[in-house]
């Protein structure tokens, strides 16, 4: 197999102007109009971080990732591909499949290769014999970053809502991450999600009223026969600006990351 650079990913070298004061928010809007909003230094954190793993994906010379080629979109009622354990699979310590990246979520690659990272560093230095507290624990850690890098895609390169995704920004705010990996079926934590939700049924219960509220699937929750009314404000998502962006960091070229 041959290993070539994807230098028109860019994501290493790019420059994102981010206002120096720790005051500036950035705010991401979800389509059912709830608001988080972000310190200009938690993004830096973030966007440094990100480019310090996109650095030691590209430039280990053992590992070898597959990239895009025909990508399909995902569809917000059928999420379940758009997940980074559906998208990306590490196959094994030096191996990592990415060619499911969809179609319609291009800024979300840097957040695709985020987890794709640290997956692989679990498959490489995790101990396999850990409780099911304990992996979850660790899949959290892993699709934590995964959630940095939609952060930044939504608040600094403009990506659109993405209801699924952006689940994920707020449900780790809620402190609900954990039950939204055991009832979104990650194979990563496998036959312990049925394990721990049994163990905490308060915190599944949790989880799902909070996710009947604040992103139900379409038509979910409607008696028969009675039509969804759209939300105020799902067309409209209100978007801080993006800073000023002089060398096109985002990763959304229809050609990024197929040279490799």
């Amino acid at each position: 197999m041959i290993r070539i650079r994807a230098a028109a990913i860019r994501l290493a070298a790019c420059v994102v102007m981010i206002p120096g004061t720790a005051a500036a928010q950035y705010t991401i809007t979800a389509e059912n109009g709830d608001t988080v909003q972000f310190e200009s230094a938690a993004l830096r954190t973030m966007l440094d971080t990100a480019r310090a793993l996109w650095k030691d994906l590209d430039e280990d010379p053992d590992v070898l990732y597959y990239t895009p080629a025909g990508r399909q979109p995902v569809p917000a009622e059928a999420p379940d591909a758009a997940y980074p354990w559906n998208a990306v699979t590490v196959v094994d310590d030096s191996t990592i499949d990415s060619s499911r990246l969809p179609a319609n979520l291009r800024e979300a690659d840097r957040a695709y290769y985020n987890y794709a990272v640290q997956r692989m560093r679990v498959v490489r230095w995790g101990d396999p014999d850990v409780s099911c507290d304990s992996l979850l624990a660790q899949e959290e850690k892993v699709v934590g970053s995964f959630i940095d890098g939609w952060i930044l895609s939504r608040s600094l390169f403009g990506a659109p809502a993405f209801e699924p995704l952006d689940e994920l920004v707020f449900a780790r705010r809620a402190g609900l991450l954990r039950p939204l990996l055991a009832r979104r079926n990650d194979p990563q934590v496998g036959a312990c999600a049925g394990q721990w939700a049994d163990a905490n049924p308060e915190r599944i219960a949790a989880y799902e009223t909070w996710r009947l509220e604040k992103f139900p699937l379409p038509g979910e929750g409607l008696e028969e026969g009675q039509e969804e009314e759209p939300t105020p404000g799902r067309d409209e998502a209100e978007q801080e600006p993006a800073p000023d962006d002089p060398e096109g960091s985002r990763p959304s070229d229809p050609e990024a990351g197929r040279d490799r």
